[in-house]
This record gives C-alpha cells, structure tokens and sequence, in this order.
C-alpha cells in the first residue's frame, strides 16, 4: 500500500473512532472500571438507555418517563411501555418446574438479628481462640462419635466396566470417590430394582452414570439428577434414547426448591418406588437443604429407603441453613461460635498445610508454636492466627470443627426417625473430604 493510502485509512479510523467516543456511553462500569460500550439513543442523555437511570443531568420525572428499574431485578432497566410484555420473558423471573417445585420449602428458619461473621477469626484475640479450642476439645470429646472405621482391605472400588489402569490421574480419582460410593451402597444392600435414586447436587451426573451400569438389567429403576446450574457434557445425555433399562430425568432447580415427594417418578409410578438419596461431595449448606428436604419426604410418604451423602466444604455452611441448630442449642453454642468453628474446618484440608516455608519467608502455616515465637514481637495483621498451633495441632483441630458439624446433622436425622452415623468411604490419598454420611429409617434397619 502506498504512503497516501495508508494516510487516507489512518485518517479515516481517526475519524470514525472520535465520532463513536462522542455516541459511547458515558457510563463507567463499576467493575469494570471503563465506560460502557453501548451507543448513546436518546439525544436528551449522554448516557446508553440501559444506563440512561444513572445521568446525572436528568430530573427523576424524565427518567421515570424514559425508563424504570424491572421490577424482578432491579439491576437492570426497562421501557415503563414494556412491562406487561417484560414481566413474562425476563431471565430473572421464576419459573415454577411443577408440584415438587415449592421456594424456599427447605430453608431453615430465619432467625432475627443474626450476623453471619465472616472475619470472626480475625476478631478474636490469641487468648479467646486458644480457650475455644479447649473448649471444642471437650465437646467433640463428650458428645460426637467418631467415624466408623474402614480396614484398608475394604476400601474396594465397585465399577462396572472400567480400567482405572488406563486413567489419569485427575479422572481416576473421581472414579475410585464414585467406586467407593456404590462400594457403600452395596454393603448396605441397596442396589435393587423398582428404586429412585435422587442424586442431589448432581453436576454432569457421573454418579448416577456409573451406578446406571451397575442396574442397567432393572428396567424399573429411575434415576432422578438435581441441579440448579447448567452442565456441559452431561453423563446422563448418554442415555436419552435407551428404551430399556433405568430411566434418566434432569431437573434444573436448587435443592432447597425441592419437595421431594411430589418428583412425578414418586407420585405417578404404581406401586410407588423406593427413594435412595445419593451424593458426592454435597457441598456446604447443600447437605442440609436435602437432609431437610429427605426427612420431610419421609414423614411425607415414608418411602426413603436410604440417604448416602458423602460431605464437602464445612467452611460454606450458613446458619440459616443449618440442620443442626437444636445440638448447638443443647451444648451452649451460639452463632457467634458456629461462624467460627465454620472457619477452623478449613486447617484440616488446606494442600499447603504440609508445604515447607522458603528462605526468608514466614508461611501462615510453618506450625511454628506460640513459645518459639514468644521472644519476638509479633504483628497480627502479618501472621495467621495458624501460628498458635502445631501442623498436627491444625489438623487435629479442623476434624474435629467437621465433626462437630456433622454430629448436629446426626441428631436432626435422629430427631427425624434416622438412624445415622459417619463412615470413613475411601483414604485420604484419594481425598481428604473422606466421610459419608448414611442414614435409615429405624423401621427399616439395615
């Protein structure tokens, strides 16, 4: 291209680009911390209609005439002209599935002035913490049951027709989790026909997937995959166009919307089927929404056979959620107290626990004591409060935050007609989060 053509092409980009800053919205995007890219419509506004709410040199009546907040979410906006026709296609707007779709039927009670205390550990002082941990010390020892014990000989994997000697890491790991789940399933003798497994927090539904195979001679067992979020590469589109064997059935909910008795593979099979609840690394107050939703469904219509949980991620649960809350109660532990043992559950399955400190550094988790430590003047907002206890001390800690935690889900099991405890259900080479949750009916004892 010759020098006059190239200043003709850079001349016009000049002028194109001056002329859309001055049609660009004004409006700066606070978290993207740049102005938006959409094109001024209005000539009144120098900002975009999405944003026209947000200019300054308006009065409230001309933006009111011009736009208002959707009434659903108000974090965007809409022609006052087009609601009627907004309020029926917005995304936001809640779509009830069916009868089994209730909001909100398995939250917990909200209680009046609570604060959820999230930088509670930073609050406290080395004296209270120190004092806490003897105190949870004597709870855990008093009161909580520890897991039942698995021989190394029966960590067996139950899988049909896979070679984990042809994995990789990553997807063998996953699979010998899953193995040792149905392992649990199969000791417990729950492996039958004419049965509904409700897996809650499904994902992509690898489970149900390899369960499937281990009944796929049962044409009369269902299988029902709960998830709120969208999943690529789903296990379950595998068996879509099966017309013999066990049935597949996705619903798009969150799991405290769930009233388990009205799923229609529950109501409208006859006889009606066994309900088998099934879950991976149920994460956080997950495990509460469906350990609420399966003792409602059982009081309901008393067809839960089973729930199989294995527990993840104790540093996630919220008070409002939590099942345990009468336990607490019972052993004068506050909310207060449970934001803070919610935030010790963490020491114990931190990957960098075990890591050495490098040459110059302090790590946050070195296990350095509190005696070596004393003859040199310590800034907190430096160091974590970690450095109070020993690598072991740590851990040893954080189990017990977990088990104190899940004793609570015990006694409301309980409390429910449960007979329940926790079983240890692979080593921790395969995961730290090792520990299943299994409960029965007591009329129907395993």
């Amino acid at each position: 291209m010759k020098m006059k053509e190239k200043c003709r092409v850079f001349l016009f980009q000049e002028i194109m680009t001056d002329e859309n800053d001055s049609q660009q919205c004004q409006y700066i995007c606070p978290r993207k911390q740049r102005r938006c890219k959409m094109l001024i419509t209005n000539p009144i506004s120098t900002h975009c209609m999405e944003h026209l709410l947000h200019d300054p040199d308006l009065d409230d009546s001309t933006k009111s005439s011009l736009r208002i907040p959707c009434p659903i979410n108000p974090t965007h906006s809409i022609s006052p002209y087009d609601l009627k026709r907004h309020l029926t296609k917005c995304n936001q707007r809640q779509i009830i599935l069916g009868p089994f779709h209730r909001p909100n039927c398995n939250s917990g009670a909200e209680e009046e002035n609570h604060e959820d205390y999230p930088n509670i550990l930073q609050e406290i002082s080395d004296v209270e913490l120190k004092e806490f941990v003897v105190r949870l010390n004597d709870i855990h020892d008093r009161f909580v049951a520890q897991p039942v014990e698995i021989h190394s000989k029966e960590l067996n994997f139950h899988l049909a027709n896979v070679k984990l000697d042809e994995l990789g890491q990553r997807a063998r790991k996953h699979l010998e989790q899953i193995g040792s789940l149905i392992a649990q399933l199969v000791h417990f003798d729950l492996l039958h026909g004419h049965t509904c497994y409700v897996e809650m927090g499904a994902g992509r539904g690898q489970l149900s997937h390899e369960l499937h195979a281990c009944l796929k001679e049962h044409d009369d067992v269902h299988f029902a995959l709960i998830e709120r979020d969208h999943q690529r590469y789903r296990y379950d589109a595998h068996h879509r166009l099966e017309k013999h064997g066990p049935k597949f059935e996705r619903y798009r909910l969150d799991i405290r919307d769930l009233f388990l008795s009205e799923l229609p593979c529950l109501r409208e099979i006859e006889p009606p089927l066994d309900v088998v609840v099934i879950s991976k690394h149920l994460c956080g107050g997950a495990t509460d929404l469906a350990l609420r939703s399966s003792s409602d469904a059982q009081r309901i219509s008393g067809r839960i056979r089973a729930i199989v949980i294995a527990l993840c991620c104790h540093h996630r649960l919220m008070w409002n959620e939590y099942v345990g809350k009468e336990f607490f109660h019972r052993i004068h532990l506050t909310p207060k107290d449970f934001s803070l043992i919610r935030t010790l559950t963490s020491w114990c399955t931190s990957e960098n626990r075990h890591r050495p400190p490098e040459d110059g550094k302090r790590s946050t988790i070195d296990g350095i004591s509190l005696q070596n430590l004393s003859s040199t003047s310590i800034n907190r907002s430096n160091y974590s409060k970690q450095r109070l206890f020993s690598i072991e001390e740590q851990e040893e800690i954080g189990l017990k935050c977990k088990r104190i935690l899940d004793w609570g889900r015990i006694e409301y099991l309980k409390s429910n007609r449960f007979d329940a405890h926790l079983k240890v259900y692979a080593s921790k080479s395969i995961t730290l989060e090792n520990i299943v949750l299994v409960a029965t009916p007591q009329s129907n004892l395993v």
